[in-house]
């Protein structure tokens, strides 16, 4: 078991490391790390994994609203453009 000052420290220095270099380290040279050190770099991985998910989920949803905002806004303008040249149109048609 590993104590919680061993755990703040490991992550901590995984942070330092940076998500990518962590999984290269662990891709490359496993071996060189003992077992608890390696199952908590995967968790941290996997939390970092989660926390990136999340941020990019927030902004794809961000980004659906406002694409269906301004698709209804043109539809609406569009309208708004038939309504005010009708009568310029039912002119010409004449």
């Amino acid at each position: 078991m590993t104590s919680d000052h061993e755990r703040q420290s490991r992550r901590k220095a995984f942070e330092a490391i940076g998500p990518e270099q962590l999984r290269l380290r662990l891709e490359h040279r496993r071996a060189e790390y003992g077992d608890a050190y390696s199952r908590e770099a995967e968790v941290w991985l996997l939390e970092q994994d989660a926390k990136k998910a999340a941020i990019e989920l927030n902004r794809f949803r961000k980004v659906l609203t406002w694409a269906i905002v301004a698709g209804v806004a043109s539809v609406v303008a569009a309208i708004a453009g038939l309504i005010g040249a009708w009568p310029v149109v039912r002119e010409w048609i004449r």
